[in-house]
């Protein structure tokens, strides 16, 4: 009897350890697989930065001020606003060595002052008459609420717009006020999706950078 459960504890113990080596190597690959996930967001943020650049750099090259000047009219607005486009300060970026790549250290900022002489447009994301009814109880939703989602730089031939992505937030006046709907019912209008996260890139400067580059 004593042999079946030492032989039985062994298997146990054989097992246990099989496990064990088990999950390290799985840690071991999440921690691989984690590494490589981290060096591709790199590479999309230094191409995001790269093409960023590479809009407003173009921009100022083809609408920007040149050495046949225009002579300036009476109450004709620049481009870029009261600055002329020379004007518009753009920050020195600071280059680290990541994994064989570089790209610039982007500060906190940054990015407010190289759009800084563009005109703002705001997009209100709201909800369609059909879908303001709250999905619980039926009753009209009511806004209150709204929060900036992003910006993307819009082009427009002749011309560069920084357009706000505001989302309208919707809540239920009727839910949260008896037993059978004890809760807020709060409702978020849908947000067209990005180009690309973290980016002010839109379809149309995306589409005008690969056009560019391609010509």
């Amino acid at each position: 009897m004593a042999l079946f459960w030492y032989n039985e504890s062994k298997k146990f113990i054989g097992k246990k350890a099989a496990m064990h080596d088990e999950k390290d190597l799985r840690i071991e690959q999440l921690k691989m697989e984690n590494q490589k996930l981290h060096e591709k967001i790199d590479r999309l943020e230094h191409n995001v930065e790269a093409l960023t650049q590479a809009v407003l750099h173009a921009a100022k090259q083809r609408f920007g001020a040149s050495s046949e000047k225009t002579p300036s009219t009476a109450g004709q607005a620049s481009l870029f606003g009261e600055e002329d486009a020379d004007n518009i300060p753009v920050p020195y970026a600071p280059v680290i060595q990541i994994k064989e790549h570089k790209r610039p250290v982007r500060k906190k900022g940054d990015r407010e002052k190289l759009t800084l002489g563009l005109s703002r447009e705001t997009v209100e994301c709201v909800l369609n008459p059909d879908e303001s009814a709250c999905g619980i109880c039926g009753s009209e939703l009511k806004v209150i609420g709204k929060k900036k989602v992003r910006s993307e730089m819009e082009y427009i031939p002749a011309k560069l717009v920084m357009k706000d992505y505001v989302q309208v937030v919707y809540k239920c006046m009727e839910c949260g006020k008896n037993d059978e709907n004890p809760y807020d019912a709060i409702y978020s209008a849908p947000v067209p999706a990005p180009v690309l996260t973290h980016s002010i890139a839109s379809p149309s400067s995306a589409a005008w950078i690969l056009y560019q580059v391609r010509s």
